[in-house]
Order: structure tokens, then C-alpha cells, then sequence
């Protein structure tokens, strides 16, 4: 339960607030509508791995706006959230709900750090259709322990008046009602603040894309022995040997230098020996000769190499043991072979 702050509406005390900063157009205005209350204000921003915001945009609007902001970081416990959501999914792994409620239950601790009144969001009324909805939104109150202290300037005037408006701590006819999926009063409103380094909407949480999610279902189901492998899973192709051997080939340099940042001490990495093609990181414990045959088929498959006939030696070695270097011969894949292991 969140301690309140009792507040005399004739204190001259300075009311401080924590508002959630994606760097977006909505989090932008509705921090400046509150900031021009007289309120002083502490930006949260959440950084998730495959999420829907950028660190570098959030940094850049708490800049503008003349704010301190503290980064949070999405870790093992939202993957509990992940995997078994309360309010269920969007369109594909995406628990929007339940992911609201974990970041704002976090800004609450935040808030409570700080002694401030009250957490806001630039949430607009009918904007999404899972997350943004009447009901939704009162879960997501109900759900963080925020009730009566989560603010949403940008449609307060269409919800149920807060403790802090109650309290005259800010001004209810200065917040706003804007509802429904269009931009534009938002996009009028940063124009009257001068605001104009936004980002156009991008293309969202990665939970909602169905091949992340393919990938993000199958590392659910067959384990994961850190957080750091989850967030790998945004770069290359995959493949799901078999229940115990799990594979993903970089697409260029940089996804292959990534891959190999993150590989786990256990698994493996393997390339071809002039180091032009794909890096190919195998998870899974002792694999044998067929399944390393097959990782160095899959490399020649999406290499130069996938047109010749003759199978190339690809070097392998694990992690934890670099000095260690070893080589096979690849296995020959037809399309049908690779179709069928690809997740």
C-alpha cells in the first residue's frame, strides 16, 4: 500500500511528481502540462530490450524539458509477467495490461523514495485498444497501488478527479480531454510549447511481432538460464534443433559481433574459418557430431557457400574453453531440412 502524503491545499511546499518518459510525443506534452503546474518533476524511463521506446529519445526530451531522469531496468521478474499474464495478451505475446502494472507499481516505489504526491503518463483515453481503454486503465491504478494517485493529464477531465486534484496540489481545469487514436491536439499543444524534436510513432513493442514472439514462446518453453538470452533473441535467425539444442546465425557483422557478446560461457560459437558469413551460437549441453554437422549446414546454407555441393569445415569451439579450437564438416541441407527447424 502506498503511504500518502498528507497535504494542507495552503502549504507552500514544493509538490513533486514522477512521470513515466518514453521520449514520445504524449509523455513530452503531458510532462510539460504538469512541469507548468509548478510541479517539480522526476522522469522514470523503463528500458526493456525488445520494448517500444529508445533510451536516447527519452534522455532527449528530459533534456528539453529541464527534468532529472532515472532509468529503470526490465529484468527476470517481467519475464514472470511474460509468461503467465493476469490480463492475458494483445495480438501476439504482448501482456500490455500486466506490463503497465509492473512499470507503474515500480514508479510508485520511486515515487515513495522521493516523498513525491502522485505519478503521471501521458495515457490517453481510447488510444489503445488493450492498454488504453476505460476499464484498463482502472486495473492499471488498481494493480500498482496508485489508486488516487496516478494522474493522466492528457484526459483527466474524462476520468475520475485524483487525490492530488482533489487536494488542489494541481489544477483539474488545466488538465486536458483528449481521447481516441488521433495526434493532433497533441501534435497543436507541442507546437504551442515549442516542442518539436519528437519522434514520429514507431513500430512498437516487439512482444506484438509474431516472429519474436515465435521465438520469445519457444525460449518460454524450453528454458532460459539468464535474462541476457531473452534479449538476444531481437537479433538473427533461429532454429530449434531438437528439444535440447537451440540455434541462432547472425545476418551481418554486426548481429554476428552482438551474438557473440552474449553467448553464454556453456554455449557454443561456430564460422567458417575465413570468417565470411554468418556466426552461429548453439545453446545446449554436449551436442553431438549430427548436431554440430547440422549447426555447420545451416552456416553454409545462408552463406556464400550454399550453392556448392561439397561441404565446408567450419570451426566450433565453446565459450568458456576459446583456445579450444575444433572443426567438422558441414551436412549438406536441402530447403525442406531447414524449413522444418526454423522457429
Amino acid at each position: 500500500m502506498i503511504q500518502l502524503n498528507s497535504q494542507n491545499v495552503f502549504s507552500k511546499r514544493q509538490v513533486k511528481a514522477v512521470g513515466l518518459i518514453s521520449g514520445g510525443l504524449d509523455s513530452t506534452v503531458a510532462t510539460r502540462i504538469i512541469r507548468d503546474l509548478g510541479v517539480e518533476v522526476h522522469g522514470v524511463y523503463f528500458a526493456m530490450p525488445w520494448g517500444c521506446c529508445d533510451k536516447g529519445k527519452a534522455q532527449t526530451a528530459a533534456d528539453t524539458l529541464g527534468i532529472p531522469l532515472v532509468v529503470l531496468q526490465l529484468d527476470e521478474r517481467y519475464l514472470k509477467i511474460v509468461e503467465k499474464p493476469k490480463h492475458g495478451y494483445g495480438s501476439a505475446l504482448n501482456p500490455c495490461v500486466d506490463c503497465r502494472i509492473h512499470m507503474f507499481s515500480r514508479a510508485a516505489q520511486y515515487m515513495e523514495s522521493l516523498g513525491a504526491d502522485f505519478v503521471f503518463t501521458g495515457e490517453v483515453l481510447g488510444q489503445r485498444q488493450m492498454s488504453q481503454m476505460r476499464h484498463s486503465l482502472r486495473w492499471v491504478e488498481e494493480g500498482s497501488g496508485l489508486q488516487g494517485r496516478l494522474v493522466r493529464p492528457l484526459c483527466a477531465q474524462l476520468l475520475d478527479p485524483t487525490i492530488p486534484e482533489q487536494q488542489g496540489l494541481i489544477d483539474r481545469d488545466k488538465l486536458l480531454n483528449i481521447s481516441g487514436r488521433s495526434r493532433q491536439e497533441q501534435i497543436k499543444l507541442a507546437e504551442s510549447f515549442e516542442i518539436h524534436d519528437y519522434p514520429n510513432p514507431a513500430g512498437g513493442c516487439l512482444l506484438t511481432d509474431k516472429n519474436f514472439a515465435r521465438r520469445m514462446k519457444d525460449t518460454l518453453k524450453h528454458g532460459y538460464r539468464n535474462f541476457r538470452e531473452t534479449v538476444a533473441l531481437k537479433w538473427g535467425r533461429h532454429f530449434r534443433i531438437d528439444e535440447n539444442f537451440k540455434v541462432t546465425l547472425g545476418r551481418d557483422a554486426e548481429e554476428n559481433s552482438a551474438l557473440k557478446s552474449y553467448a553464454h560461457p556453456d554455449d557454443h560459437i561456430m564460422e567458417i574459418p575465413d570468417k565470411i558469413g554468418p556466426t552461429l551460437v548453439l545453446k545446449g549441453y554436449n551436442p553431438s557430431e549430427e548436431i554440430l554437422a547440422t549447426c555447420a549446414g545451416l552456416i553454409q546454407y545462408f552463406s556464400k557457400h550454399k550453392n556448392i555441393m561439397t561441404p565446408i569445415s567450419v570451426e566450433y569451439w565453446l565459450v568458456k574453453d576459446k583456445n579450444n579450437l575444433r572443426s567438422i564438416q558441414a551436412r549438406i541441407l536441402s530447403d525442406a531440412a531447414v524449413q522444418k527447424v526454423s522457429i
